[in-house]
C-alpha cells in the first residue's frame, strides 16, 4: 500500500502568517512606546486619581453656653450616607441598607429612581454606630460621609434666643446667625491612599488644617430663662393671647439674663419652624408704649424744674380737650399730686406735664433713651421703631407722646430704657455675651430726679395702683403698666385689640434687675397690662430675688390672693 506523501506549503502562506504576528508585536511595541513616552502624565494622573485622594476633614461650630457654662447648642457627630445610582444597577443593595435607615426596599429604590442626579443622600442623620455597620457591608455605590448636626439641649425654652441651622449646619435664624463668624469654622483635608472602592486604605499626609469654630458664652441665665419662658407661656395662655415677648436685665452690667418669647418652636424639630413661631417678638415686633412712657414723661419735666413729686395737677373732669380732640381717664380723679398721676396713670394728669415743656424737650430724652434705634445687641431682623420729629408737631402730637402714643417700641428697648431708673438716670447699652463690651454709659436724668420717680414707680405696685399683681414678697418693687390699643390694617385703632404690658424693677432699695414683657392681643375678661403682664414680672423676680441671694428689703411680707389664685 503506497503512502500519501504530503506536500509543502506554499511560501506566501507562511510570509502571511509572518506578517500578521510581526505587525502585532510592531502595534503593541509602538503603543507602549506612545504611552511611556507620550502620556506618561496623563497615565500617571489617573492613578492618583484612583489611589491618592483628597479626603475632607469637616469642621464642627463651637458650643453655645449660658454664663456658668451650661450647654445650649452643641454639635454632634452624624453620619450621612450617599449613592451613585449608576453603581447600584443590579445589585442587591437596596435589600441590605434598609433595615439601618428605616425605610423599606422599595422607597429606596424608589428614591434613587426618581432623582436624575449622578450622586444624592440618601439620609443625613445615621448615627456612628449604624454608619459603622453600612461601612462594614462594603457596597458598591454606596458612600459614608461624617458630618455635624446642631443640637439644642433647651429645646423650645432657648428657640427664639438661639436660632437654629439648616440640615447643612448652616445657621439661619437667632444668635446662630449673627455670631456665625464666630461659631462656625473652616473645613480641612488630607491626602490618603485609597482602593478602587474609595475605601482610605492609609493616609499619606496632612493637607490644610481644620479650624473648628469658637465657643460662645451667653449672658443668659439658663435658670432664668426656663422660668422666663414658664412665665410668659403660662400668661399667654390664661389671657388667650396671640403671643408675648420677655426680657430680664442686670441692669448694673447691662447683661440680658433671659429672654423669651411665644409662640415658640422646637429647634430640634424642623415641622415647628413654621414663621409666626420663628419670629422673634422680643425684638421684632412694635408697638406704641402707652402708659409705660409716662414715667420718663414726668422724669424729663422734674429734671428741668417744672415740676416736683409733691405738685398738684388738676385733671378734673376727667376729660381734657386738645385741638379738638378729648384726652380721657378711667374715672375723675380730681385734683392730683404727681405721684399719684403716674399710679393712677392719668392720661389727663400726664398730658398737662408733656404741655408744660418745649416741642423737643420730651422726644430728645426719649432719643437718648434709645427709641428709635436699634439696641445693637446683635440680632438679625431687630426692628428700630420709630420716633417722629417734632417739627410739624402741634399740641395734640405732643399730648399723645407724652402718654406713650405716637411712637413705636419693641420690648428689648423698653428693657433697656427703664435701666435708667436702676442707674441712677444712666442709661447702660445691654449685651447678650457674658462679660460683654456695652457702649459707653449715657447720663440721660439726674440722680435726684430718679430718686424722686421710683417711690411713684413703687405706688404703682401698691394698693390703689394699677400694678398690683407685680408684688413680690418681702421685697420692694417698682414699675409701669401700659394697655394700649392695636392698629387695625385701615390705619385706625380697633376696638377691642391691645397690648398689654408691664415694665418693673427690683428690689426697689437698691435697684438692679428690670424686666419688660408685652402681652399681644389678650382675648380674654382679664387684658390690662396690670392684670395679664403683671404677674410674669412677679412670678419671675420673686426665683431672681432667692436665686441671686438678695436680701429683702421689705418689713413684711405681701401676698396678694388675686395672684396665688393664677
Amino acid at each position: 500500500m503506497r503512502s500519501k506523501v504530503r506536500k509543502p506549503s506554499k511560501s506566501w502562506r507562511l510570509w502571511l502568517v509572518g506578517s500578521v504576528i510581526g505587525s502585532c508585536a510592531l502595534i503593541i511595541c509602538t503603543r507602549l512606546v506612545w504611552l511611556h513616552v507620550f502620556e506618561n502624565q496623563h497615565l500617571q494622573g489617573i492613578g492618583d486619581e484612583l489611589t491618592n485622594r483628597h479626603q475632607d476633614i469637616p469642621a464642627y461650630r463651637g458650643m453655645i453656653t449660658d454664663r456658668f457654662g451650661e450647654p445650649l447648642a452643641v454639635s454632634t457627630p452624624v453620619f450621612r450616607i450617599g449613592v451613585r445610582p449608576a453603581e447600584l444597577i443590579g445589585t442587591p443593595w437596596a435589600k441590605k441598607l434598609a433595615p439601618f435607615l428605616d425605610r423599606s426596599p422599595e422607597q429606596l429604590e424608589q428614591r434613587v429612581a426618581q432623582s436624575l442626579l449622578p450622586y444624592l443622600f440618601l439620609s443625613r442623620n445615621v448615627t456612628p454606630e449604624g454608619s459603622a455597620k453600612i461601612e462594614a457591608l462594603k457596597l458598591k455605590g454606596v458612600k459614608v460621609e461624617q458630618q455635624f448636626r446642631r443640637f439644642y439641649p433647651a429645646g423650645e425654652v432657648a428657640s427664639h434666643l438661639l436660632g437654629f441651622t439648616d440640615i447643612d449646619d448652616e445657621a439661619q435664624e437667632g444668635l446662630e446667625l449673627s455670631f456665625d463668624h464666630w461659631l462656625s469654622g473652616q473645613d480641612g483635608s488630607r491626602h490618603v491612599l485609597a482602593n478602587r472602592r474609595a475605601n482610605v486604605v492609609r493616609y499619606i499626609s496632612a493637607g490644610e488644617e481644620v479650624e473648628h469654630g469658637k465657643d460662645l458664652r451667653l449672658s443668659i441665665d439658663l435658670r432664668l430663662q426656663y422660668l422666663t419662658y414658664r412665665a410668659l407661656k403660662g400668661a399667654v395662655d390664661r389671657s388667650k393671647a396671640v403671643g408675648g415677648s420677655a426680657v430680664l436685665v442686670d441692669a448694673w452690667s447691662g447683661e440680658i439674663l433671659a429672654l423669651a418669647a411665644q409662640p415658640a418652636f422646637n429647634p430640634n424639630n424642623i415641622s415647628s419652624r413654621t414663621p409666626d413661631r420663628v419670629r422673634n417678638r422680643t425684638v421684632s415686633d412694635m408697638h406704641e408704649p402707652g402708659s409705660s412712657i409716662k414715667p420718663f414723661t414726668i422724669a424729663t419735666a422734674i429734671d428741668l424744674g417744672l415740676i416736683q413729686s409733691d405738685t398738684q395737677i388738676e385733671t378734673t373732669p376727667g376729660q381734657f380737650r386738645v385741638q379738638g380732640n378729648v384726652i380721657s381717664d378711667f374715672k375723675n380723679y380730681g385734683l392730683i399730686d404727681v405721684s399719684r398721676v403716674l399710679s393712677k396713670s392719668s392720661n389727663v394728669g400726664v398730658a398737662k406735664i408733656g404741655l408744660m415743656m418745649e416741642p423737643s424737650a420730651l422726644r430728645d430724652r426719649l432719643a437718648l433713651l434709645g427709641f428709635g434705634q436699634s439696641t445693637g445687641i446683635g440680632f438679625p431682623g431687630e426692628a428700630e421703631g420709630s420716633l417722629p420729629s417734632f417739627a410739624a408737631w402741634g399740641d395734640m402730637d405732643r399730648a399723645a407722646l407724652s402718654f406713650g402714643y405716637g411712637l413705636n417700641a419693641t420690648t428689648i428697648q423698653l428693657a433697656q430704657a427703664y435701666s435708667v431708673f436702676a442707674n441712677a438716670g444712666v442709661l447702660k447699652g445691654l449685651t447678650l455675651l457674658s462679660g460683654g463690651a456695652t457702649p459707653k454709659p449715657l447720663a440721660v436724668f439726674k440722680a435726684g430726679t430718679i430718686e424722686q420717680v421710683l417711690p411713684m414707680l413703687e405706688a404703682v405696685t401698691q394698693v390703689g395702683g394699677t400694678a398690683t399683681q407685680a408684688q413680690v414678697p418681702m421685697y420692694r418693687v417698682g414699675g409701669k403698666t401700659g394697655t394700649t390699643q392695636k392698629l387695625s390694617a385701615g390705619g385706625s385703632y380697633a376696638s377691642r385689640q391691645y397690648v398689654a404690658s408691664f415694665v418693673g424693677i427690683a428690689p426697689l432699695s437698691n435697684p438692679r434687675f428690670v424686666m419688660a414683657i408685652s402681652v399681644d392681643d389678650p382675648r380674654s375678661q382679664r387684658y390690662f397690662g396690670g392684670q395679664v403682664a403683671a404677674p410674669v414680672f412677679a412670678d419671675v423676680m420673686d426665683d431672681v430675688m432667692r436665686i441671686y441671694d438678695i436680701e429683702p428689703d421689705s418689713p413684711k411680707t405681701r401676698i396678694l390672693a388675686g395672684r396665688i389664685a393664677q
